[in-house]
């Protein structure tokens, strides 16, 4: 049985581990992801040098996957002019508005809405801003493509990454010139698009744990990988990718309307193997919702002692808890974009206490999610059939609980710790292969309370009630 590599460079964790060719975990890795380029590829070849010492050999392929948008200015020796540009930094917002005046246009183009999250919208800031970082660029390199270019010295990147710089064309299958040109780049400063079973190149010499020349693909997006992995490959099937933020997917045959698409605030992104089009509503603070309720309630212990505390918060919480929350920290994305929308609380009293305050905020993501999904659908023209969910949040039993009495579909999880990371490896294995070939991850199906599922048939009506409901601007956005 070989091993196989994954890397999945998350917002939070960086993860590495070692699968078979069957997806079960040899042995894995995660470090908090670094905020610069050297300090992320040391974390890397730390985790494949570590994982190759607990199984005794070294990958037979390494795939690469990660979070999309964030990136790094390279020089033309390979060398990053800037920290790492986070997905998260608020840079760009004015830009991603002017670029929203034609946003009909752009999504006709990109299949995306302009946010300050985008590249494009951070390389119009620092246009304006920084020129001297875009002149002196020869290379943007996202997050994975600069990974993989550390390991190989060749800079390339996947179709469902390059759709994600709000530059790239789908339906062309190249970057959009005159997009690029808003910024003064041309579409030879962005890595070319590879297949994901498209080796990049051969591992370079040196690397502790890995031979030379061990074949090394960019796997895809987190979320595209994941789906993947989970059989989500058709239409029919829908994806729920949990981790600091959640993305609902669903696969559909043909591009939305422009103004639909906006007025729900979805994106449309190329699936895996490009044959279809992958309709994705995001929730940008699922399980960043929780991170920062626990940092309230515990605001001296560590992250790790904070989750090794959940179980005990919630164990005693009778579901569901009455409280109708919208979980939106950092604004509604979608299926009614709202940025200034904050997080409520309807229905907590004195009887409440810190679990079921927990226990709400994941009621409502669950409740958001079901929202999407309907939405989705709706817009895909299809029936969803069941709802494949994977990614951290799987480890939280009262939170699979909660999605599988929310859920219209019937819900699977993929109990694998994390399905991008097994999937990038399984990916891998399939070097100059077909995708079809790789092998879906083991699934569960989750069992359905009939009582709770009514209960919350009632608070999904709640919810939708409060969330279509027009709020005044308060906060930042008020001031």
């Amino acid at each position: 049985m070989r091993a196989l590599a994954g890397v999945d460079v998350g917002t939070t964790h960086v993860k590495v581990a070692f699968h078979d060719d069957t997806g079960r975990c040899l042995a894995e890795d995660r470090w908090p992801t670094p905020r610069d380029l050297p300090g992320l590829v040391a974390a890397v070849a730390g985790g494949l040098r570590r994982c190759a010492d607990r199984t005794g050999r070294p990958p037979e392929a390494i795939g690469v996957t990660g979070m999309a948008e964030t990136g790094v200015p390279l020089d033309a020796g390979g060398r990053p002019l800037t920290p790492l540009i986070w997905w998260t930094d608020p840079r760009g917002a004015e830009e991603a508005a002017e670029l929203a005046r034609d946003e009909v246009a752009l999504f006709a183009v990109t299949g995306h809405r302009a946010t300050a999250k985008t590249p494009l919208a951070k390389w119009l800031w620092l246009r304006r801003h920084e020129p001297a970082v875009l002149d002196g660029m020869r290379w943007w390199a996202g997050a994975p493509d600069a990974v993989a270019h550390a390991l190989t010295g060749a800079l390339r990147t996947h179709e469902t990454l390059a759709a994600r710089t709000l530059a790239y064309d789908p339906a062309k299958g190249a970057y959009d010139a005159g997009l690029l040109a808003l910024a003064g780049l041309d579409p030879d400063r962005l890595p070319p698009p590879a297949r994901a079973v498209e080796p990049v190149g051969g591992a370079v010499a040196g690397l502790d744990g890995v031979t030379a020349g061990t074949p090394v693909m960019i796997a895809g997006h987190d979320h595209a990988v994941g789906c993947w992995a989970a059989g989500v490959r058709r239409p029919g099937d829908a994806g729920d990718s949990l981790g600091t933020a959640e993305a609902v997917m669903v696969p559909a045959t043909a591009p939305p309307g422009p103004r639909a698409a906006l007025d729900l605030g979805i994106t449309a992104d190329p699936s895996l193997d490009g044959r279809h089009v992958m309709l994705v509503g995001g929730l940008s603070s699922s399980g960043a919702l929780l991170d920062w309720l626990l940092a309230l309630l515990l605001p001296t212990a560590s992250a790790a002692d904070r989750y090794a505390a959940l179980p005990g918060l919630l164990e005693d919480v009778a579901l569901p808890t009455g409280v109708i929350a919208e979980p939106y920290l950092r604004g509604r994305a979608a299926p009614a974009p709202d940025p200034g929308r904050r997080v409520t609380l309807s229905g907590l009293d004195a009887g409440h206490g810190p679990g079921d305050l927990l226990a709400a905020a994941i009621e409502g993501t669950c409740l958001h999610t079901r929202w999407t999904l309907a939405e989705l659908a709706a817009l895909a023209g299809t029936e969803v059939r069941r709802l494949a969910v994977f990614g951290g949040q799987v480890r939280v039993p009262l939170w699979m609980r909660v999605k599988a009495a929310v859920s219209a579909p019937p819900v699977e999880v993929v109990p694998a710790g994390d399905a991008a990371c097994a999937g990038a490896a399984l990916i891998a294995g399939h070097a100059g292969g077909s995708l079809d070939d790789v092998p879906i991850l083991p699934r569960e199906p989750l069992p359905r309370d009939p009582a709770l599922a009514t209960a919350y048939d009632a608070a999904y009506e709640r919810f939708l009630a409060s969330a279509a409901a027009p709020r005044p601007p308060y906060g930042r956005e008020a001031r």
